[in-house]
């Protein structure tokens, strides 16, 4: 695969996983609020955020409890990684 292709595969990921947040998100956004459930939708996949809690918070303008939902997405195979820790 060549640069180019693997530059238009993201840009179709990150247009697919933008569009999800438009979706599944009912109240204005900041543009770093976007961006963050954007990066998110776009490792965890939109049925990730649609059934999560950050979801509900988030509908619900309940920012002051957003970062500690963000901070539940550290598992992977049933094991807590240090790297999302570190992300979140």
């Amino acid at each position: 695969m060549g640069e180019d292709e693997a530059e238009d595969l993201l840009r179709r990921d990150a247009s697919i996983a933008e569009r999800a947040v438009l979706h599944l998100i009912t109240v204005p956004l900041t543009d770093g609020q976007f961006d963050a459930l954007a990066s998110f939708v776009f490792n965890v996949g939109a049925g990730g955020l649609q059934r999560s809690t950050l979801r509900r918070k988030v509908n619900r303008e309940e920012h002051a409890l957003v970062p500690a939902e963000f901070m539940k997405w550290v598992w992977a195979g049933g094991r807590k990684l240090q790297g999302l820790v570190r992300r979140r």
